[in-house]
């Protein structure tokens, strides 16, 4: 069995919390340029695009997990 690993340094745990953020800060954006933006110039695709928005706000999140498991599997991973 694998012992815990040692825990790394602050400034590592630090700049995996503002890659979380910044993919986080991007897929909103891009979310509410879709729902809000686009919808604002046109009228006959508003629905489309307000539901285009709130798809990249799914995808958004689900990125930000992805990235929080590779992490926990590369941070076990060097452990072993």
């Amino acid at each position: 069995m694998a012992s815990i690993p040692e825990p790394q340094s602050v400034t590592d745990y630090v700049a995996d919390g503002a890659r979380i953020a910044a993919i986080l800060l991007i897929w909103g954006v891009l979310a509410a340029f879709f729902s809000y933006g686009v919808t604002e110039l046109t009228t006959s695709f508003e629905r489309v695009f307000t539901q285009l928005g709130g798809l990249l706000a799914i995808v958004g999140f689900l990125n930000a997990l992805l990235y929080i498991l590779y992490r926990t599997v590369d941070y076990w991973y060097e452990a072993a």
